[in-house]
């Protein structure tokens, strides 16, 4: 018997390792777990399911996969950086025990070969550009390759590089909390499915590919996805339609997590959860639900963990992010709301913005300028500089037990003129808005009634035309303000609570004295709402701060959001 022969004959008959795929109990192929956008195009989900049915019962032999991994290896460098490719040379790793009893011996070390070279080449790929690729490749293939020929030097050999570009990987692409950059956040499902099959292959290595700080950031990036997700399983943000059965494979990764507040946290996320779990897991003292990271440029303003309850999510990628679009500095600002486990809207927040009648655009990107997160409230503010010296700071208040959101643009100029104002949310095409016959609140509806959105800085009633309009348009719920001065505050307020959706409303204007003297909107702006029985007051400074008074409150903040009940201020959230 010839050397192949008895090569060959010893993968056939060896019972460990197992099959990558074997180490999950998953109903899908591991491989398929969170694939990227547009791998469909190059046919890489029948790539795996082919290769995965090899050594099945009742499976015939494919003649043809010799020829297509020879095709397959000779446009390798076409594939350029494909994240598909990366995907597939995983795939071809794991087959190669299955292959050898059918492909020709030159055929099958030319494999393993391309294999083991393109592993060891995409280590050198700079990771902060491919991220995917690189961990798939230098990590993943390595570990693969690793894990199933420790009778080869060379391939033992790989386990350390592999290793090293996990580790390295989770250092360069996490925020420290899990949190990839914004641009990569369509890559957050598909690197935990990359990283969870690594550690099933890590546990039968001769040594773990995940150290301490690795395991740390692993269970971090699990929390991660549970808090980005919606309620039918799909991640929050995403475009494309949800996978067929999340839940799975991230039961899988719960299995390498240490953490039992995860395994609660997950209890409460994932659909189809028994009621009784639920209730079982919410009684735990659970991590903070709400979250924002400056480095990733990505925050989540919810109240708690429950879909049954408002979520907020919010992107604003510094680089290009979506494809198949022209990025503009500034003009990315992604943001979806997900109410009573439904959208309310999703996609970009967009604003057009004209001073004197000259349009304004970003000469920088949105940063952070202040982030609260307290038992009241989690309140994110944004700022953005503009040609002409005009800033928009984007504030965006979710009040916990009271259950609305503030979300307001604030104009601020370097000089007085006439300022012309629009922005638009991305409604889900659902939703209706249902306007009032006699005032400007509208009511957002889909399955059930969702939210009342009220115009603050506009008239309650529609006889009154000046200032400006918010309607429904096809490209969404949008907003027009316009006003002669240097600054202008355009807030909308969202009341989320169904149990005050029959309820009587009302918002009004409020005067704001400063040393005993009117002042005009353009230096500071107050308003009242009230819902029933319930009541509150918002106040924005649009000039230097001073002691100021608001329905007999003096404040010398730059904001106030609070309850007004008896007279009696309750604050929610404030800033000096």
């Amino acid at each position: 018997m010839d050397t192949w022969a008895i090569w060959s004959s010893h993968l056939s008959e060896r019972k460990k390792p197992r099959q990558p795929e074997s180490l999950f109990s998953t109903r899908r192929p591991p491989l398929l777990w969170a694939l990227t956008e547009g791998v469909e195009d190059r046919g890489t989900p029948e790539l795996i399911e082919r290769l995965g049915r090899l050594g099945k019962k009742r499976e015939t032999t494919d003649a043809r996969l010799e020829e297509d991994a020879s095709l397959w290896m000779a446009e390798a460098a076409a594939s350029g950086h494909d994240a598909g490719y990366g995907f597939e040379s995983v795939a071809w790793a794991a087959a190669l025990p299955r292959l050898a009893s059918q492909f020709a011996p030159e055929t099958w070390w030319s494999l393993l070969r391309h294999l083991a070279t393109s592993s060891i080449e995409a280590s050198a790929l700079p990771v902060e550009k491919y991220p995917l690729l690189h961990q798939l490749l230098a990590g993943e293939t390595a570990l693969t390759l690793a894990y199933l020929f420790p009778e080869l030097p060379p391939c033992r050999k790989l386990a350390r590089a592999g290793r090293h570009a996990i580790t390295d990987g989770m250092e360069e692409l996490l925020d420290g909390e899990g949190l990839p950059l914004a641009e990569n956040m369509p890559l957050l499902r598909p690197l935990l499915a990359c990283w969870t099959r690594c550690r099933a292959l890590g546990r039968h290595l001769p040594k773990d590919c995940f150290n301490k700080f690795a395991r740390n950031q692993f269970e971090w990036v699990l929390c991660q996805t549970l808090r980005w997700m919606r309620a039918d399983g799909s991640q929050s943000l995403a475009t494309a339609a949800p996978e067929p059965s999340p839940v799975d494979w991230l039961a899988a990764a719960l299995e390498f997590d240490e953490d039992p507040n995860d395994r609660r946290i997950a209890a409460i996320t994932l659909p189809g959860g028994k009621k009784s779990d639920i209730e079982r897991a919410s009684r735990h003292a659970l991590i903070e639900s709400a979250s924002h990271s400056e480095w990733s440029r990505a925050a989540v303003l919810r109240p708690c963990w429950s879909h049954a309850k408002p979520s907020l999510s919010i992107l604003y990628p510094g680089r290009e992010y979506l494809p198949g679009r022209e990025y503009l500095p500034g003009r990315e600002y992604l943001t979806e709301l997900a109410l009573r486990r439904e959208l309310i809207w999703s996609g970009p927040w967009t604003w057009e913005l004209s001073l004197d009648g000259r349009p304004l655009s970003p000469i920088a990107e949105w940063n952070e300028s202040c982030w609260v997160s307290d038992g009241d409230a989690d309140f994110l503010e944004l700022e953005i500089e503009l040609t002409e010296g005009v800033r928009i700071q984007r504030q965006m208040v979710m009040a916990r037990d009271d259950q609305f959101l503030l979300a307001a643009d604030v104009i601020l100029c370097s000089r007085p003129g006439e300022i012309d104002y629009r922005a638009c949310l991305p409604l889900v095409a659902h939703i209706a808005a249902e306007e009032s016959s006699e005032t400007r609140e509208i009511r957002l509806a889909g399955r059930r009634r969702a939210a009342v959105v009220l115009p603050l800085a506009l008239p309650e009633w529609r006889c009154d035309h000046r200032v400006g309009t918010l309607r429904r348009t096809n490209d969404g719920l949008e907003l027009r303000q316009k006003t002669t001065g240097s600054a202008m505050y355009c807030p909308l307020w969202f009341d989320l609570d169904p149990r005050r959706a029959s309820k009587p409303l009302t918002w009004r204007h409020l005067t704001v004295a400063e040393s005993l003297e009117t002042q005009p909107p353009e230096v500071a702006a107050g308003y009242r709402v009230r819902v029933g029985d319930e009541q509150w007051l918002i106040y924005r400074s649009l000039a230097n701060r001073a002691n100021r008074t608001l329905l007999g409150h003096n404040l010398s903040s730059e904001m106030l959001v609070a309850r007004f009940a008896d007279g009696e201020v309750e604050t929610l959230v404030e800033t000096e």
